[in-house]
């Protein structure tokens, strides 16, 4: 990667003592893992977590995008110790890191208990499979359609594909949050659990945000991320969104991976089938392996940084106070993805309006104002754009709180946390 243009002040601003209450708990690599509960696991190369070789427990799934034949599977489960918070949840998000061979998946889950100690129900937060090889020649099991579950909605929380946000009233203010592997019964295959990471934040309204971030860096600070459009790709796979608008979240984390050089990059091999007319055919293969298919787009947060890390990165879902936050992670060398929508008339600068949008800051301006990559123009060429800082900073943190997708190889290390407020990275 090249290094940022100009060099960022270790100075740092105090954080303000009505900070909002946002925390990612990490579990990385077997280190942490092991302050869980394993049933069926055991350590693997690198720091993961595998099934156990031998007869696990095992459970049938009927993938509901398939051809309706129950499969059974061999299960192994993590589940992480009580987290306590210390504020009342309102919103959470679970992200994770893991490979899964030809016919393996893993299933993410979370639950709180509440203030009268009681916990609700095991949410699941997602059903992930890397691949999309549904039915292998050799006659073996196939992946399953990687997927969001609806239909969760209870007294407690309400799911909205890939958050938890609980009911008024009904907060926890401690959770776990639980990972269970399959592979097909009488299989060796396994996943590969490296990390898991949930994000908790208390209610965040519109109100507390009262102005724009003092800019830190103090000089220009710009890294080298490539510009793809989203626009470029319109009728591209139909069947998954047909490019364009749909497809901002994959274009997005594809600029953020191809910005790590060719180690991180989808092998060209993977690539030689895509249709991609107007190039660019990494995008299209993102879209396709990040596609939610009861959700029917690609804009499933975890499952963007799940496909980042198929690529040996490691990534995660979290939300950051300010672009003063966003700063830091630009200076250690790491763009983020971030999630915004917006009126035009709140940010006339970017030419149009939208209900939901993913951009990349790359970088800042010697005045403070936000370098972004933003993927909703006509060519690759246009993609690079400077937006007002007070505008851009309004809109997302009054708009998302902040939703950023945090991905990066192991050796570029993420920035020192904030004194004096909850650990949000």
């Amino acid at each position: 990667m090249v290094a940022p243009v100009g060099a960022a002040s270790a100075a740092s601003t105090d954080p303000p003592p009505d900070a909002a209450k946002i925390t990612t708990t990490h579990w990385d690599g077997t280190a942490d893992l092991r302050d869980g509960a394993w049933d069926n696991l055991r350590p693997g190369i690198g720091g993961a977590l595998v099934l156990r070789s031998g007869d696990g427990p095992t459970t049938a799934y009927t993938d509901p995008f398939g051809d309706g034949t129950p499969v059974a599977y061999e299960t192994g489960t993590w589940t992480s110790p009580v987290v306590e918070a210390g504020y009342a949840i309102d919103e959470s998000v679970t992200s994770w890191n893991a490979t899964t061979p030809t016919g393996t998946w893993v299933e993410i889950e979370f639950r709180g208990r509440k203030a009268d100690g009681a916990w609700t129900k095991w949410f699941v937060m997602g059903r992930w499979a890397s691949g999309d090889e549904f039915a292998p020649a050799d006659g073996s099991v196939g992946d399953i359609h990687r997927t969001s579950v609806d239909g969760q909605n209870d007294d407690d929380a309400f799911l909205f594909t890939d958050t938890y946000v609980a009911k008024s009233g009904h907060e926890p203010d401690a959770f776990q949050t639980r990972v269970r592997l399959y592979r097909p019964a009488g299989s060796s295959a396994t996943p590969r659990l490296s990390s898991v990471s949930t994000m908790t934040n208390e209610y965040l309204p519109s109100s507390r945000y009262t102005g724009t971030s003092d800019f830190t860096l103090g000089r220009h600070v710009e890294l080298d991320v490539p510009g793809y459009s989203q626009l470029t790709h319109i009728g591209e796979y139909p069947e998954f969104g047909g490019g364009g608008q749909v497809w901002c979240s994959p274009t997005s984390t594809t600029m953020v991976q191809y910005s790590y050089g060719k180690w991180f990059q989808v092998p060209p091999w993977e690539l030689r089938d895509i249709e991609a007319p107007a190039g660019d055919p990494q995008v299209d293969y993102a879209a396709i392996n990040t596609w939610d298919y009861t959700y029917e787009g690609s804009g499933n947060w975890p499952f963007n940084t799940a496909y980042a890390h198929r690529f040996g990165l490691e990534s995660f879902v979290t939300r950051l106070r300010s672009l003063a936050e966003a700063e830091k992670f630009v200076a250690a060398g790491i763009p983020l993805v971030v999630s915004i929508n917006f009126e035009e008339s709140e940010m006339p600068e970017a030419g149009y309006g939208t209900d939901g949008h993913l951009v990349t800051i790359v970088g800042f301006t010697a005045d403070g104002d936000p370098v972004i990559n933003d993927p909703n123009k006509a060519t690759n060429d246009l993609v690079r754009n400077v937006y007002t800082r007070e505008n851009f900073e309004r809109v997302w943190q009054t708009s998302t709180d902040g939703l950023t997708y945090v991905i990066h190889p192991h050796h570029v290390k993420l920035p020192r946390h904030l004194p004096g407020v909850t650990p949000n990275w």
